[in-house]
């Protein structure tokens, strides 16, 4: 058995809501929600940035920082992503790539709109952690722009668009930075695996690089910002005694670890003050998250939120330090703008994203519960029963994969889910070994059994399924995206009794060819967690569902992006084709403009009601 928070959880019994009037959710109304993905304060305090899809395509727009009507700052039909503005004022920043291909170019327009300026002029290149180098008027970042896979540090003069190299990848690929508040120091989030990490400080004056946390196969070690005097990182790390993703405070002169927010439950610190020494945390208790502000003196305040999750850890003090932006959602409420005042203890949605009529009355609310797995170990999972369901096993039931495999199902937003429901399914959501939340044994347990106790912990839902009463044993399908979608592969080929149908989104089939076929991140991630191609050929055939096809009895539809870099389309192809060749049903649709995952308004209803029909087509209603 795997240790495992999850092991104190208390499973109720399932009840039904009672809900008179209940009716089911439309597609073309439940789309058409809008989603906040990002925000950031303008210099000034007066406003909020946000990304947002009000449109159907994702764009930049300004709203008060007391609420107000919207105003729309890009327009394009590609998805513009929203960085830090220059602490002057004068200029956005935005990321935007070319049908999802998620190889961007840097651009610089006006705060009130008008052309954007495009200072990188790359293609085929990845930026991240883009952001403003203190008292200097240049743009960091680190990128591949000398090799694929190889992130090293840059300074960008956005007026001459000269870039200056000022960090290589010798101690490891640089994936997240963060200037101290001088500008003359970097703190920097290095890897080899892209998965395990060590953070590094580096000297902008001299070159000179010290590693404060090393890297190791085991743990990951994150600087999140500065203390205002540069003398400490706030940082988020498992290389704890109780081996769970903690907030810490690391002395730069000794390396020196102080814990902030020690617990059974992983916590993250996703923002510091600009002018004193305060943070905003979340505490993950199996996904649901609990936000809080906390000083070192170690008092805090509970941000009065309703339950839910805070989107990406997305969370900005104001430029005065006086209010927290928050990007939080539930499962009745699309990400939303939230604007919390510390001096008055009072929190208000800014965004309304709902349409149509819809409130957070007309969504479920999922139940969390526990099962036991194969060996024993304790598997947390989320489950919507619909409304007014009786236990007379007349529901279908979908168990829904999630992908990573290092990441979790939250107590979110999942209108697809919320629609199934609606009509009469019972879904089920499993946090199977691998998966973040549950700390670091648990989520090191997969390495080297990618597809084998994960995909027993996720047939083991099934069966919890069966015992609720409420679901029909013959009609469960299995749905995942990305290593979500792997599974669902894997699922039906090596359990293929279990399953009437299976949905597989951006998936993969074959580790050989993905690993041929995907982006140079990805292959070390790859090589980490399954080994080598060659020297563990066997562990890759017995866990790619390509070569087990004739097994499969359900019928499968597969949806992929044609400009997917992580589970490239080829993926998709080549299993429709194997089982149409075995004999099997095999529908698939994939979609020219998109890439890991769905961005265009139009393409996400299609997919979706693609997703729908098909299961009410194979499932049958209740």
């Amino acid at each position: 058995m795997i240790p495992t928070p999850a092991a104190n959880l208390k499973s109720d019994p399932l009840r039904s809501a009672r809900r008179a009037g209940a009716q089911p959710l439309d597609v073309q109304t439940l789309y058409h929600a809008r989603r906040v993905t990002a925000l950031r304060w303008s210099p000034d305090g007066t406003d909020i940035y946000f990304e947002t899809n009000i449109t159907g395509r994702y764009n930049i727009w300004r709203v008060g920082a007391d609420g107000g009507w919207p105003i729309q700052i890009t327009v394009s039909d590609e998805w513009t992503h929203l960085e830090d503005p220059a602490p002057d004022g004068r200029w956005l920043v935005y990321t935007q790539d070319v049908g999802g291909n998620e190889k961007p170019n840097i651009y610089l327009l006006p705060p009130t709109g008008g052309p954007a300026r495009n200072v990188t002029n790359t293609e085929g290149v990845a930026y991240h952690a883009i952001q403003w180098l203190p008292r200097q008027g240049r743009l960091l970042f680190s990128a591949e722009r000398e090799a694929p896979g190889a992130y090293m540090v840059y300074l960008l003069d956005p007026q001459t668009g000269d870039v200056e190299r000022v960090a290589g990848n010798e101690t490891g690929e640089c994936i997240h930075l963060r200037s101290s508040p001088d500008g003359r120091h970097l703190a920097l989030v290095r890897t080899r695996d892209f998965h395990h990490t060590g953070v590094t400080v580096l000297d902008l004056r001299s070159g000179e690089e010290r590693v404060l946390v090393p890297i190791d196969e085991t743990t990951a070690t994150y600087a999140v910002d500065w203390t205002r005097d540069g003398r400490g990182l706030f940082i988020v790390s498992n290389r704890t005694p109780w081996e769970c993703d903690t907030a810490g405070l690391l002395d730069v002169a000794t390396g020196a670890i102080r814990w902030l927010t020690a617990s059974e439950w992983e916590t993250y610190v996703v923002c510091v003050s600009p002018v004193e020494e305060r943070y905003v945390y979340y505490r993950n208790e199996a996904g649901t998250h609990h936000v809080f502000v906390r000083d070192l003196g170690d008092h805090e305040v509970r941000i009065p939120l309703p339950p839910g999750v805070l989107t990406h850890g997305t969370a900005r003090f104001s430029p005065d330090g006086g209010r927290v932006a928050l990007l939080y959602e539930s499962a009745g409420s699309p990400p939303e703008i939230w604007v919390y005042d510390l001096r008055t203890d009072e929190v208000r949605q800014i965004s309304q994203s709902l349409v149509g009529g819809l409130t957070p009355d007309h969504f479920v609310v999922p139940q969390l519960v526990t099962y036991p797995s194969f060996d024993g170990t304790p598997i947390a999972a989320f489950v919507y029963l619909p409304p007014n369901a009786e236990p007379d096993r007349t529901c279908p039931g979908i168990v829904y994969v999630h992908g990573g495999p290092a990441w979790q199902h939250s107590n979110g937003w999942f209108p697809n889910l919320q629609y199934l429901v609606s009509h009469g399914f019972v879904v089920i959501a499993p946090n199977y070994r691998g998966s973040t939340g549950f700390g670091r044994p648990f989520e090191e347990s997969n390495r080297r059994d990618l597809g084998g106790g994960d995909l027993r912990d996720v047939v083991a839902s099934a069966d919890f399924l069966r015992q609720t009463g409420y679901v029909d044993p013959r009609r469960i399908a299995v749905m995942g995206g990305s290593y979500g979608g792997y599974m669902t592969l894997m699922a039906l080929t090596k359990y293929p009794e279990v399953w009437a149908a299976g949905v597989a989104i951006v998936p993969f089939a074959n580790w050989f060819t993905e690993y041929q076929n995907e982006d140079p991140t990805l292959q070390a991630y790859d090589r980490m967690m399954m080994g080598d191609p060659e020297e563990d050929t066997e562990l890759w055939r017995e866990r790619s569902p390509i070569f087990f096809v004739d097994r499969i009895r359900a019928p499968l539809l597969l949806l992929a992006g044609a400009n997917d870099i992580r589970c490239p389309p080829e993926e998709t192809r080549q299993i429709v084709e194997a089982v149409r060749e075995a004999g099997g049903v095999a529908e698939a649709k994939i979609y020219d403009d998109e890439g890991h995952g769905f961005a265009r308004r139009e393409n996400q209803i299609d997919a979706f009601r693609r997703t729908a029909d098909f299961l009410s087509k194979h499932l049958g209603r209740p």
